[in-house]
């Protein structure tokens, strides 16, 4: 690696390059979702939901986490100059996801049936492939984060969500198509289930673009990365043995912990298909009320959240790095900048779904009847929290993974685990709140994770909250923000409404008040916040901030 690459740019711009590029790819998906999800019934919704539900959980179990448990193995050994070892962890962590990848994939496969109901089946199977090609991947991911460089992974996260958009489309069409010709007419459950699969598949090629392009990256570091080796003149070299040990005592409980932290996804899914079939609900609508949840409500809600995990992914290996060099100020400042940078991207979404709920899934989901419609509005109205918690739940829990404290998350997470379905099984039972009862659970369980983990955090780096400023000013200024939206929607929209058709009324009004409102945002932040040039220049493209501010007279 050129000593360019090894400062590649300060962790806030590293931070926004990753968060950019989950928007981007995050703005992809939901800009393909509008016409895969209108292709697809609301049932066909519910398998392909239920699927990926299982299939993500699988994910982060064999492969998904080792991005975060590589870059922190490597960069403690970057930090020290220690090129031999990091080729070496390099060709471990390739042993280790051969390993795992393979079992989870065949597990994934033949336990379909016992994962997933009769109908979402196929959907698991076709996944199956994608959770071995997807571990190499990760490897790759993490090797070029353990330099501090998020553009690789950025750009593949890019590549995957355009192969992706692709291969779904047309796939679903296709398999609807072959559905049939098999016999099955249009609108049956079994043709939904073969629609559902054909979407399914557009996973796997992603997974393959992104694989393939990542390989290229590499090859073409490889004689950097082999230049620095023969350079390497530290005396600590470590034997595979020790390599294999340190995988299994890093990247295991990493992986751990975080399949404990989403465990309650496909958890959720089953107790709420469990006790909603027990209440004497069909199939046919109970995975319509999971279509909606999973694939209209979660499609939404995971632009900001995904914006937040990039954020918290990125602050791993620098808060490592700062946390092994003994510099626990730096640590503290590592964290509060990364919490403050997931608040400011987290809570102007949250607010604008709570405002904006209803037109946005007009505008999105054209094809919903009216009461669903309304029911996911509503979900994102109730959401809006959860959200704003995942957002800090995220940092923290990564925060805790850069010091070391890898155990301190996976005990936090079997906690709001266990506590959460004292909330979710009454929300179903008793209050009859069906769907919205997931929301509510899961804005629990990150209260629980977050009491947790900051707990442990101020115990290890005596580190404190700067609730004023991270999360009173986002707040305030989002407030101000969605209040406005507020207004100037139901202006723009009835204005509009005299003059053209009610879709194109909404989509214009949506889409102008969406800009109106970040302009607003930013300016309250500002003015709420009462920041300085040097303030702004902290935050991602400062400069630019700092010009756009002092062109408006906003700052002097």
């Amino acid at each position: 690696m050129s000593k360019k690459r090894k400062i590649a740019g300060g962790f806030a711009i590293q931070a926004t390059i990753l968060a950019v590029a989950s928007i981007l790819s995050k703005v992809i998906g939901m800009l393909y979702n509008i016409p895969f999800a209108n292709i697809l019934s609301t049932k066909g919704n519910g398998y392909y939901g239920a699927a990926q539900t299982v299939y993500a959980w699988i994910l982060l179990i064999a492969t998904f986490s080792i991005p975060a448990a590589v870059s922190k193995i490597m960069a403690e050994r970057i930090q020290k100059g220690e090129y031999r070892n990091v080729k070496r962890i390099f060709n471990m962590a390739i042993v280790y996801v051969l390993v795992v990848g393979g079992i989870a994939a065949v597990f994934t496969y033949v336990c379909a049936p016992m994962l997933v109901t009769r109908n979402a089946v196929l959907s698991l199977r076709v996944l199956a492939p994608t959770i071995f090609l997807s571990g190499f991947l990760s490897v790759y991911r993490g090797y070029f984060q353990a330099y501090g460089n998020m553009v690789p992974t950025s750009v593949s996260q890019i590549v995957e969500q355009i192969f992706n958009a692709v291969v779904s489309i047309v796939a679903a069409l296709v398999f609807m198509r072959w559905a049939v010709m098999l016999g099955y007419e249009e609108a049956t459950t079994t043709y939904d289930a073969y629609g559902a699969a054909g979407g399914t598949l557009g996973t796997g090629v992603a997974v393959l673009a992104g694989l393939i392009y990542m390989m290229f990256l590499f090859h073409g570091e490889k004689k950097e990365l082999k230049e620095k080796v023969l350079q390497d003149t530290s005396s600590e070299q470590l034997s595979y043995k020790e390599v294999i040990k340190l995988l299994l005592m890093v990247a295991t409980p990493i992986i751990f912990s975080s399949a404990i932290y989403n465990l309650n996804v496909p958890l959720d899914m089953t107790i709420f298909q469990k006790i909603s079939a027990r209440m004497g609900l069909s199939d046919d609508i109970i995975d319509g009320h999971y279509g909606l949840y999973s694939r209209m409500y979660l499609v939404l809600a995971n632009v900001p959240i995904a914006m937040a995990a990039a954020v918290a992914s990125a602050s791993i290996p620098s808060v490592s790095a700062a946390y092994a060099s003994g510099n626990k100020t730096e640590c503290n400042r590592k964290i509060t900048q990364s919490i403050q940078l997931a608040m400011v991207l987290t809570v102007p979404c949250a607010v604008g779904f709570a405002v904006l709920g209803k037109p946005i899934v007009q505008l999105i989901y054209f094809r919903l009847s009216a009461e669903d419609t309304h029911r996911v509005s509503v979900m994102l109205l109730i959401g809006a929290i959860s959200i704003m918690l995942y957002g800090i739940s995220s940092v923290l829990n990564s925060a805790l993974q850069g010091i070391g404290k890898v155990n301190v998350p996976v005990i936090s997470s079997v906690a709001a685990l266990v506590l959460h379905i004292f909330v979710l099984i009454p929300c179903i039972a008793v209050f009859h709140l069906g769907m919205y009862s997931l929301i509510l659970a899961t804005a629990f369980y990150a209260v629980v994770v977050i009491i947790m983990n900051y707990y442990s955090i101020r115990k290890y780096l005596a580190f404190r909250m700067e609730w004023k400023q991270i999360v009173g000013v986002p707040a305030v200024s989002a407030a101000i923000m969605g209040i406005a939206a507020f207004f100037i929607y139901k202006g723009l929209y009835f204005g509009l409404s005299q003059v053209v058709g009610v879709r194109i009324s909404n989509a214009v009004a949506v889409l102008t008040t969406i800009f109106i409102a970040a302009c607003l945002y930013f300016i309250s932040m500002i003015k709420v916040g009462g920041y300085t040039e040097d303030t702004l220049l902290v935050f991602p493209k400062g400069r630019l901030l700092v010009k756009f501010a002092k062109k408006f007279h906003l700052i002097r």
